[in-house]
């Protein structure tokens, strides 16, 4: 499988260009016949960073995924996210096909879908503020930064507003943290992702999850 990494407007970091790599490294698994993969990062003013993945795939049309965000590494993150749900899907047909066709079995597979969410907030917020912020919408959780920059979690909980913590200190790929949310059977969760940044992740409906 050839790869090709490319910054436009932008020089790609060694960090940056060693995390785009592990993504695409976890294509593999499906093993299909990839021939290529290429990703093109640029910078964008009002979204922060937009990651392009190109997936060539054998006697296959070429999956293309673009996503932002206002972190490099989390919309390679969620475009690797949306990419493998395509590979999954092609994996499970070639494979499945057979079965599903001996069997008669012609019900269709749910796919679960996260999309990336930015904050309401943008300045930032001592603790006292967002609860009042939090108490005069009809939300019942706020996201948002404090005045270390740290992103904070609020939640309504009866007549009361808790903080959320971070359940585990150990950093946790998006999948894993979406693997764990449902498998707690959870609505909401604070993580630390892979690049150590702290991100939140809830469910808005079935199969379908926001994050932050």
């Amino acid at each position: 499988m050839n790869t090709s990494l490319v910054g436009r407007q932008l020089e790609l970091t060694d960090a940056m260009k060693v995390h785009i790599q592990s993504a695409i490294e976890t294509l593999k698994k499906y093993n299909l016949d990839i021939i290529s993969v290429r990703v093109v990062v640029s910078p964008d003013e009002k979204k922060g960073f937009i990651v392009e993945f190109s997936i060539n795939i054998a006697h296959k049309n070429t999956i293309v995924v673009k996503q932002d965000d206002k972190d490099m590494y989390a919309a390679v993150d969620l475009a690797v996210e949306r990419a493998k749900k395509v590979l999954r899907r092609y994996h499970d047909k070639i494979t499945d096909y057979q079965v599903e066709k001996d069997s008669g079995d012609d019900s269709i597979e749910e796919f679960d879908e996260i999309i990336p969410m930015e904050l309401e907030l943008y300045k930032p917020l001592a603790h006292e503020d967002a609860v009042e912020v939090l108490k005069d919408s009809k939300r019942d959780f706020l996201v948002y930064n404090d005045y270390e920059d740290s992103v904070k979690v609020l939640i309504k909980n009866k007549d009361d507003i808790v903080k959320v913590d971070i359940e585990d200190e150990k950093s946790l790929t998006i999948e894993s943290a979406l693997e764990k949310i449902k498998s707690e059977n959870k609505s909401l969760m604070i993580f630390i992702d892979e690049s150590g940044r702290t991100r939140v992740l809830h469910k808005i409906r079935n199969s379908l999850f926001g994050l932050y």
